[in-house]
C-alpha cells in the first residue's frame, strides 16, 4: 500500500525563509551534485544548497523537484528528489513562479475551487 504524501506547499527559492520548518516541494535546474550535497538554482535564479537523502545521478542543467525542508533562506533538508528526465527539459520557469506566487498568496480562490 502506498504512503499518502505529506503536506505540503509549492514554492520558488524566494519563498523558503518563510516557509521555514515546514514540508515544501520546489523544482530546481542541477548546477553541480557531491556526494549528498545538491547545488542548485531555483525557478527565481536563487542559488540553493540541498541535502540529499542519498546519492543523485541528476546531470548538469537537469531539473529535479525537491521535497524537503527548508532551513533559512538558501538551504533544504531533502527527503525525496524527483527527476525529470535530464538537462533536455524546456520548463516554464515564469509559469511556475506565476503559479506558486497563485497558490501561496489567493488561498481563498485555491480552496473554493
Amino acid at each position: 500500500m502506498m504512503e499518502p504524501f505529506d503536506p505540503r506547499s509549492i514554492i520558488n527559492g524566494g519563498m523558503l525563509k518563510q516557509f521555514a520548518g515546514q514540508t515544501v516541494s520546489i523544482m530546481v535546474r542541477v548546477e553541480s551534485v557531491a556526494g549528498t550535497t545538491l547545488l542548485a538554482s531555483s525557478t527565481d535564479n536563487q542559488k540553493l544548497k540541498i541535502n540529499l537523502p542519498g546519492e543523485l545521478g541528476a546531470a548538469q542543467g537537469a531539473w529535479v523537484e525537491v521535497i524537503g525542508v527548508p532551513h533559512g533562506s538558501d538551504s533544504i533538508r531533502a527527503k525525496e528528489v524527483i527527476e525529470f528526465g535530464g538537462e533536455n527539459i524546456d520548463f516554464d520557469t515564469e509559469g511556475y513562479n506565476g503559479m506558486t506566487h497563485v497558490l501561496n498568496n489567493v488561498k481563498a480562490f485555491y480552496r473554493s475551487g
